[in-house]
């Protein structure tokens, strides 16, 4: 191992600081000025017009200007002195899901019951069934639907890393899975909630529908925030990413399922391979075991009372977490802003930006139906 290789986190903070001056200083800016002055600003007579009918708020905002930074002002590449500050992005990102399970007991969590893990089962098969059956009608590489197939079912990113191994699949086959779903989740994540304060959906239906329907877990977030910026339970946030996790909890079984596919219908090559236990372990999102472990820490009363609706107003530290929790957030989203490339996201073409539109659509679509057809029978917690 290389001494650059093994100078650990804070070796390397002091060259990642730039880059993470910048996305703080944005967010401070967008939350203490923009976010403010929109607010106030009248336009056609109306005081925060551009809130009331644009729905921005700091959370858009903030991966508005990720974007722009990159696609703009950086002209398509993250310039070397911020790059590492923005990487920190999927770690405030990854910390912030960790932290969201303050706003949830396991009491509460069970009260979600049968429905949810019914549904949230139903559309990761029916997703992965798609992507198969899709990819060899159109006869996409093997490897290639193997990861697309997850890369659709679960939470795009994450479960795309996780099957590549598994699935013999190259480089390219995960950057245009990656791209592919990206492309598509941008999309649904800055339409979703407008399409949710039109149908009147609450922040119950709407975190159902968004948690199940778009594919990427940080663009689960980013709607769910983008539609309502509150952090608190029973928020669009609370409730799309407890769904939201509940899928990515399924990324073993899934890797397990499309591992099984890929090889029963391919002979076997020469040479060892690392066993499926290992990918697992080497692969599996480890921030859930944090969001786990916070549920358990939330549950036995570590940081005081919840805050769950019903019960006693949330305690001091709970309060305090779930503050740090909307500017880590908010941090975070930037920083993926960043890392959307417009030139990329164009060259993800072919066949499985075709598999990958259409699985994604249909998954969006059915699930605000379903969401639709039970919206009064959905539990809140």
């Amino acid at each position: 191992m290389s001494v650059a290789e093994d100078i650990g986190f804070f070796g390397k903070l002091p060259k990642a600081l730039p880059g993470l001056a910048l996305l703080v200083g944005t967010m401070v800016v967008i939350r203490f000025w923009i976010e403010p002055w929109m607010g106030n600003a009248v336009i056609l007579d109306q005081k925060g017009w551009l809130i009331k009918v644009t729905h921005l708020n700091y959370i858009l905002l903030g991966i508005i200007m990720g974007l722009l930074y990159r696609n703009v002002l950086f002209g398509g590449k993250l310039p070397d002195v911020f790059a590492d500050g923005f990487k920190l992005s999927r770690l405030f990102i990854k910390t912030g899901i960790i932290l969201l399970g303050s706003l949830y007991t396991v009491q509460a969590i069970i009260k979600l019951g049968s429905m949810a893990i019914f549904l949230i089962g139903g559309f990761v098969v029916l997703s992965i069934v798609m992507v198969l059956w899709l990819g060899k009608l159109l006869g996409m590489d093997r490897s290639m639907t193997g990861v697309m197939a997850n890369a659709c079912s679960i939470c795009g990113v994450s479960a795309a890393v996780a099957t590549a191994p598994a699935v013999e699949a190259k480089a390219t086959h995960v950057a245009y899975a990656i791209a592919t779903i990206l492309g598509f989740g941008i999309l649904t994540m800055f339409i979703s909630p407008f399409i949710g304060h039109a149908l009147g959906l609450n922040d119950l239906q709407y975190g159902a529908w968004v948690g199940t329907g778009i594919l990427n877990s940080g663009q689960v977030l980013a709607a769910c925030l983008a539609f309502n910026p509150n952090v608190a339970p029973g928020t669009a946030v609370s409730v799309g990413e407890i769904w939201n996790i509940m899928r990515v909890i399924s990324i073993p079984f899934a890797v397990f399922a499309v591992t099984v596919w890929y090889w029963a219908g391919k002979e076997q090559p020469e040479g060892t391979k690392k066993s499926l236990s290992t990918l697992l372990l080497e692969k599996f999102p480890v921030f859930v075991l944090g969001f786990l472990g916070m549920v358990l820490l939330t549950s036995i009363g570590a940081f005081g009372d919840a805050g769950i609706k019903g019960g006693p107003p949330a305690s001091a530290t709970i309060k305090m977490i779930r503050d740090w929790m909307q500017w880590i957030f908010g941090i975070g989203l930037v920083g993926m802003g960043g890392y959307i490339d417009f030139k990329e996201l164009a060259q993800a073409g072919g066949k499985p930006l075709k598999v990958g539109l259409l699985v994604g659509a249909t998954k969006y679509v059915l699930a605000l139906i379903v969401v639709m057809i039970i919206r009064d029978h959905l539990v809140e917690i």
